[in-house]
């Protein structure tokens, strides 16, 4: 394995890649996501006539309890997986601190947007992130970031008083600045999802596409941590 260039060789030879913490984290992201989402969209276009009392049933409140658990996860498994990078290994700086600098990062960049847009026969290897995975998270995160601090920013109305959450009040003051209100607030926390299911379209298509046509083992690397070259 050349560190220089990241790239794994030869046929069969696995290289630990995804430390415990980092696997435990994507998984948590997935499911985390999957609630947001589904439950988010739930909150803010209602599929479901509820007969007598709503206490009743309490299917709004359920609702919204499953996506507030959901989003505090996320941010503090977010976190955390930042601070990991301080003491992880070099793999789990990647999705951190982007190469940009360098020539050759930006030339595999080209070759992987290259690679999913079937104009290249041949992938490059990597035995971490290749370089556009590396761009898309970084991208990805910026949608999640507009997601936390507008959903806290919410969350905070309810809770104004509270040390841990008023901080944030400085989103709805930050819409008011711009001839905005909370409801423009809400249009933000909802644009940050449909940008985050773009993202994640996008994500699963480069997992099938790699998994499939690719020279690398994918998902299960994402699960015992280890990389290997398949055979050809």
């Amino acid at each position: 394995m050349n560190n220089s260039e990241n790239t794994l060789e030869p046929v069969g030879k696995s290289a630990y890649v995804y430390q415990l913490p980092i696997r435990i984290w994507h998984w948590t992201m997935v499911a985390c996501v999957s609630v947001l989402i589904v439950t988010g969209y739930i909150i803010g276009k209602p599929w479901l006539s509820v007969t007598g009392q709503p206490y009743d049933t309490f299917y709004m409140g359920y609702t919204r309890m499953a996506h507030f658990i959901a989003g505090f996860i996320l941010i503090i498994s977010t976190v955390l997986r930042y601070l990991y990078a301080l003491i992880g290994n070099r793999y789990s700086r990647e999705l951190v601190v982007l190469p940009v600098w360098r020539k050759s990062w930006w030339g595999g960049l080209w070759s992987d947007i290259r690679w999913y847009l079937f104009l290249d026969k041949e992938p490059r290897v990597y035995v971490g992130h290749n370089p556009l995975a590396q761009a898309g998270m970084a991208v990805g995160m910026i949608f999640m970031l507009i997601i936390m601090l507008s959903g806290l920013g919410l969350y905070a109305q309810s809770a104004p008083q509270s040390p841990v959450f008023r901080p944030f009040l400085f989103m709805l003051d930050l819409m008011y600045w711009v001839g905005g209100n909370d409801q423009e607030l809400r249009s933000l926390h909802r644009l940050g999802m449909l940008l985050l299911v773009t993202f994640v379209t996008v994500h699963i298509y480069m997992v099938i596409r790699e998994e499939i046509m690719g020279k690398t083992t994918l998902v299960s690397t994402m699960i015992s941590g280890f990389r290997e070259r398949r055979r050809s």
